[in-house]
């Protein structure tokens, strides 16, 4: 992020809009952070098929309600995805194809997915230590 925050402007010459503000290192964030992304979710899908398998040959109740939580995550995927907005922007400057209607769902999607895993993070941390139990 010091790069994006602290790494200056980028030239006249490789503005896209002139009179705009563009940092010079915008291109190397946003990689930056679907590398993270995509090996957050290998990662998740790694330990989550590793840990299914485990229960599963000690457990198989306990597997499945393992295998839930993955179905309740690809509904709200695919939940999101749905209820996403895919009206094309009026973006100054641009006229790149991602501006279309498939790119912007998943955008939503993505967005949507975040809002309610962080609001759910919330709740689980105030309402959870309500119901401890006192050893």
């Amino acid at each position: 992020m010091a790069l994006f925050y602290l790494g200056g402007q980028a030239s006249a010459s490789e503005k896209l809009i002139a009179d705009m503000s563009q940092p010079k290192f915008t291109d190397i964030v946003l990689y930056w952070g679907y590398a993270l992304l995509a090996i957050t979710i290998v990662t998740l899908l790694a330990f989550a098929i590793v840990d299914f398998l485990k229960k599963l040959k000690e457990s198989p109740k306990k597997a499945l309600s393992g295998f839930l939580v993955l179905l309740a995550m690809a509904a709200m995927l695919i939940i999101t995805f749905v209820i996403g907005d895919g009206s094309l922007l009026n973006i100054p400057g641009y006229d790149g194809a991602d501006n279309n209607s498939s790119t912007l769902k998943l955008t939503d999607m993505w967005l949507f997915s975040s809002y309610i895993m962080l609001i759910i993070t919330f709740l689980a941390i105030v309402i959870l230590p309500l119901f401890k139990r006192k050893s």
